[in-house]
């Protein structure tokens, strides 16, 4: 049982923990709020409730600069070796403080001003039915022929560039989210990283997508030709934004997608109206981003030495350069902010304040996307298959805590005599 799991193994890659962390999260906010885990990262510190990852999101006294932490286990000697990689990460305005962070943010979010809701509507809405045209609904698998496909091609679609190509995107950024997700990787999955990273940024370097995403006046051109008092991207800037607007989104749209399908399969079918109706399907939107979020941290490193007391008074000694682990998923349970923390309530008032996508000035950069993507596809998913019903099966997890989903998942559209529900 995972809440009979220690503190002192667990780990993002243990597989243990994967299917379920919420047992060990709660015992870890009853028991020890602020851990620092001799497995993970030599000594990082791992933060489990609300009020202190909230808290730390916004302490200047932590820096975003973490692009080289998944190195951390290799000798120094070694870590040059995948330089390139990191220069890549490291231009990414996630990984930005002070300064540097608000003129790339500034920057960014001019780039995107073209890209309203209302825009993307029909946009999203077309990929979206095109792939469910595709689908058996006798019987299919709703990751590998829906959540998977989808949106690598909505990004694209938005970057402007060859939405045939979203398999190879899938795989490229699949490598990265392993990478940052994880605590524990190998060489080898870092060396399949660093070739992943630079497929990536030579395919959206390449004439083919420029070319196109000027044509179709996508987001990769807006990147590169948004002025802001007299500020442009570089090219390999452009590039590390667009890389990274694809690492945000595909594996959070993916497996939130399947978490909510699995979640709702728990719930009375006649809440699934709460999606399909305009007035209540941004509170359940929130309420499935708060119970089903993919993304169980935020990392941070500390810029000093300080003291933290936390919110239940104990007092503990940060080291400078260590790194923090602020677990979201956790803080998106903990019964001290919100009721029924454990229950999925589609009706939850607004604000939800959930953490999902962090807090303060490093919300992140593709929230607004994550947002409308899955609310477009879980409508239609329950206009079009208002029976829709997992079939049973043992379920496929990802193999990393960071994004926290299934690979798998076959539901199928019709009721059906005798058809029960997946086995966690």
């Amino acid at each position: 049982m995972t809440q009979d799991l220690s503190a002192a193994d667990f780990s993002h890659n243990d597989f243990e923990y994967i299917p379920d962390p919420f047992p060990f999260f709660e015992k870890m906010r009853a028991e020890k709020p602020a851990y620092q885990s001799e497995r993970i990262f030599g000594g990082a510190w791992l933060f489990f409730s609300y009020a202190d990852c909230l808290a730390l999101m916004k302490d200047e006294r932590l820096s975003n600069a973490r692009a080289a932490v998944p190195l951390w286990f290799l000798p120094q000697a070694h870590r040059h070796e995948f330089a390139d990689m990191i220069s890549v990460y490291e231009r990414w305005l996630a990984f930005h403080d002070g300064k540097q962070h608000t003129r790339s943010r500034r920057q960014a979010n001019r780039s995107y001003m073209p890209f309203s809701d209302e825009l993307l509507e029909p946009r999203i809405q077309r990929i979206v039915d095109g792939l469910l045209d595709k689908v058996d609904p006798r019987g299919f698998d709703l990751m590998a022929e829906f959540a998977f496909p989808l949106p690598a091609m909505v990004i694209a679609d938005v970057l402007g560039v060859p939405t045939e190509a979203h398999a190879e995107l899938t795989r490229w950024t699949d490598d990265i989210a392993h990478l940052f997700g994880s605590t524990h990787v190998t060489v080898e999955h870092l060396k399949r990283t660093q070739v992943s990273t630079r497929e990536l940024t030579e395919f959206l370097m390449s004439p083919q997508c420029l070319a196109q995403s000027e044509r179709d006046q996508g987001l990769l051109y807006h990147l590169r030709k948004a002025e802001v008092y007299g500020y442009r991207f570089s090219d390999e800037d452009v590039v590390a934004q667009a890389a990274l607007l694809l690492f945000a989104g595909v594996a959070s749209i993916r497996y939130l997608i399947g978490n909510s399908v699995h979640a709702l399969e728990q719930r009375p079918k006649q809440e699934r109206q709460l999606l399909l109706n305009p007035a209540t399907v941004g509170d359940a939107v929130e309420e499935l981003l708060r119970y089903c979020t993919p993304v169980q941290f935020v990392g941070r490193v500390a810029r000093e030495d300080f003291s933290y007391t936390t919110a239940c008074g104990e007092q503990v000694r940060i080291g400078a350069g260590r790194p923090m682990i602020l677990y979201v998923g956790s803080a998106n349970r903990d019964g001290e902010q919100f009721d029924r923390p454990d229950e999925l309530v589609l009706t939850r008032p607004a604000p939800n304040r959930h953490l999902t996508f962090g807090a303060g000035r490093h919300l992140c950069f593709g929230d607004p996307l994550v947002r409308q993507t899955t609310r477009i596809a879980l409508a239609t998913l329950y206009r079009r298959m208002p029976d829709l019903q997992s079939n049973p099966q043992s379920l496929n997890w990802n193999n990393n805590l960071g994004f926290h989903g299934f690979t798998a998942l076959e539901v199928a559209a019709e009721s059906r005599v005798g058809t029960g529900r997946a086995v966690v």
